[in-house]
C-alpha cells in the first residue's frame, strides 16, 4: 500500500509553486530585516544592554532560518522529487528546522524571564541581569539546541519519534509554561501599578500647584524606567504571541505524524505539514519589524543606520 500512487507525499504543482514563492519571499524578508537589525545593534553602543542582546540573538537565529530553512523548503517542494528526499535531505531539513525552533522558543523564554525581572524586581534588575550573563544564556541556548537535535543523525529511524517527542516537549511545553507564568505575573504587576498611579494622581489633584510641580519634577522621572520596562515586556509578548500562533498548526500536524502508524496517512499529513511549516517560518520575517516599530530607541538607531533623516 505504501508504494501506491495515492500514498505519495507529493504536493500538486500549483501548491509547490505557491509554497516556493512564499518561502522565497519569507526568506528574503527574514534575511534583509534581521541583517538590518543586527547591523543596527552592533553599530550603536546605546543598544548594548541585556534586552537588546537577546533581541540580537533572536535576530541571528531568524537570519539563520532565512538562509537555511526557507531554501531547503523550496528545494523540497520544487526541485527534489519525493522518492529521492526520503532520508538525508529530510534529516538535514529536520535538523535545521527543529534546532532553529528550539533556539527561537528558548530565546523567547529567556526574554520573558528578563522582562519578568525588569518589571517585578526593578531594584534588583541591574545586579542580577548583566550583559555577561545574558550572552552566556544565549550561547547555552544555541549550543543546546544544535547539540540535542544533532542526535537525529546518529539514531535509527525507529528511534527518531522518541527524539522528536523530547525535542517537542523541550521546544514547546517547557518554554510555554515559563512564558505564560512570567507574563501572568507581569500582567498582574502592570495592573496593580496602574491602580497605584491612578490613586496617586487623584491625590495630586487636591494638593497645591507648588506640590504638583514638585511631583512633576521629582517623582514622575523615576516612573520612566518602569514604564519603559513594561513597554519592552509587551513588545516581547507580541513577538511571543506571533511565534506561538504561527507555530501551532505545524505542531498539531507533527503530533499527528508521530502518533500515526499508517504510512499512507502519514504521507498525506506531509502535504499539510509543508503548508504549516511554511506558515511558521514567516515569524522570522515578521520579528524584526515588530520590535523595531515598538521600541523607540531601536527605531531611532534603525533610522540612523539606514541614513534616514
Amino acid at each position: 500500500m505504501g508504494d501506491q500512487p495515492h500514498c505519495s507525499g507529493d504536493i500538486s504543482t500549483a501548491s509547490a509553486i505557491i509554497l516556493g514563492i512564499l518561502n522565497a519571499v519569507s526568506g528574503l524578508a527574514a534575511i534583509s530585516g534581521n541583517l538590518m537589525v543586527l547591523v543596527t545593534f552592533f553599530k550603536n553602543r546605546s543598544l548594548h544592554q541585556p534586552c537588546y542582546y537577546l533581541i540580537a540573538s533572536l535576530s541571528a537565529i531568524d537570519l539563520f532560518v532565512g538562509l537555511t530553512v526557507n531554501p531547503l523548503y523550496i528545494l523540497l517542494t520544487n526541485v527534489v522529487p519525493w522518492q529521492y528526499r526520503e532520508k538525508h535531505l529530510l534529516q538535514l531539513e529536520s535538523f535545521f528546522a527543529m534546532s532553529s525552533s528550539m533556539i527561537i522558543m528558548h530565546t523567547l523564554c529567556t526574554m520573558s524571564l528578563e522582562r519578568y525581572t525588569a518589571v517585578i524586581f526593578p531594584l534588583r534588575y541591574y545586579s542580577f541581569v548583566t550583559v555577561k550573563r545574558t550572552v552566556i544564556a544565549a550561547i547555552i541556548t544555541w549550543v543546546f539546541g544544535f547539540t540535542l537535535n544533532a542526535f537525529s543523525f546518529a539514531l535509527d529511524s525507529q528511534d527518531l519519534p522518541k527524539l522528536w517527542i523530547i525535542c517537542g516537549v523541550l521546544t514547546g511545553l517547557v518554554p510555554m509554561v515559563i512564558i505564560f507564568y512570567s507574563y501572568g505575573k507581569i500582567f498582574i504587576a502592570a495592573r496593580d501599578q496602574s491602580r497605584r498611579i491612578a490613586i496617586a494622581e487623584n491625590s495630586v489633584s487636591v494638593i497645591s500647584r507648588d506640590a504638583e510641580s514638585t511631583e512633576n519634577g521629582a517623582e514622575i522621572t523615576p516612573r520612566i524606567e518602569p514604564k519603559k520596562a513594561k513597554k519592552n515586556a509587551w513588545t516581547v509578548g507580541i513577538v511571543v504571541l506571533v511565534a506561538v500562533s504561527l507555530s501551532m498548526p505545524v505542531s498539531v500536524v507533527s503530533v499527528l505524524q508521530i502518533v500515526t502508524s499508517d504510512l499512507c496517512r502519514r504521507r498525506h499529513y506531509n502535504r499539510a505539514w509543508m503548508w504549516a511549516a511554511t506558515l511558521s517560518l514567516t515569524s522570522s520575517a515578521m520579528d524584526p519589524w515588530i520590535y523595531a516599530m515598538r521600541i523607540r530607541e531601536f527605531r531611532a538607531t534603525f533610522k540612523r543606520t539606514l541614513c534616514i533623516k
